[in-house]
């Protein structure tokens, strides 16, 4: 089995090692897991003073077949399409093996997705004003990551550096809001100098657990 996507899961602390298990016995060869602060704000949560949710963030690079039986389990075991159990998204993912074919010249040339993933990388300490940077863009949330360097799995190809004290930011948001809040953050944050970080997007090619305000609907969830 050879990997063409990358599987994530933003589940609550402690969960995720579950969840590995679980993928683990339905075919998945490993995965990492990556401990995490969501800060999707909640009205509720903002009134009892706590703005930040403790969340583990699991990786697993899987075949697109393979996702499509993991996200079927999502909604029947796990119940992820209810509000508060957890997001879980798919994005292209492209491991280099000795005995892998050569990429063809067509690889992931698909319809534009609903959603995108920007994924920022920045030193540590900087998570938090990226996402004031992003909320004043339009973005509702996203999952802070403290990345060290160590959690990447050596025989997979992971196309990010995370160099230890440094914080890995995942923001899912709709294709049409993505790029304001992309630029807002690459020009609040001075991106364009050299080493004060990264910011990528990257297609979701599926998405549960996503929830969007009604006038934000189009192309998402309902």
């Amino acid at each position: 089995m050879i990997p063409d996507a990358l599987f994530f899961a933003v589940v609550d602390r402690g969960k995720a090692g579950g969840l590995l298990h679980w993928a683990r016995e339905k075919g998945v060869a490993g995965g990492t897991i990556f401990a995490g602060e969501g800060t999707n704000p909640s009205p509720i949560l903002n009134f009892l003073g706590v703005s930040e949710v403790h969340k583990e963030v699991l990786m697993l690079g899987v075949t697109r077949e393979l996702s499509q039986q993991l996200f079927t389990a999502m909604k029947d075991e796990f119940k992820m399409d209810k509000r508060y159990k957890g997001i879980a998204f798919v994005v292209p993912f492209r491991q280099w093996l000795p005995q892998a074919p050569a990429i063809p010249e067509d690889y992931d040339r698909e319809k534009p997705p609903p959603f995108v993933c920007l994924i920022t990388i920045v030193d540590k300490g900087k998570g938090e004003l990226i996402m004031d940077v992003a909320r004043k863009a339009g973005a509702r949330g996203g999952t802070i990551v403290h990345a060290h360097g160590a959690g990447v799995p050596q025989d997979i190809y992971f196309p990010l550096l995370i160099e230890p004290q440094k914080d890995m930011i995942l923001i899912i948001e709709s294709r049409v809001k993505a790029p304001p809040i992309q630029s807002a953050i690459f020009k609040e944050m001075h991106l364009e100098e050299a080493n004060n970080g990264i910011v990528i997007t990257l297609p979701v090619l599926r998405t549960i657990g996503l929830y969007q305000p009604r006038g934000d609907r189009k192309g998402g969830r309902k």
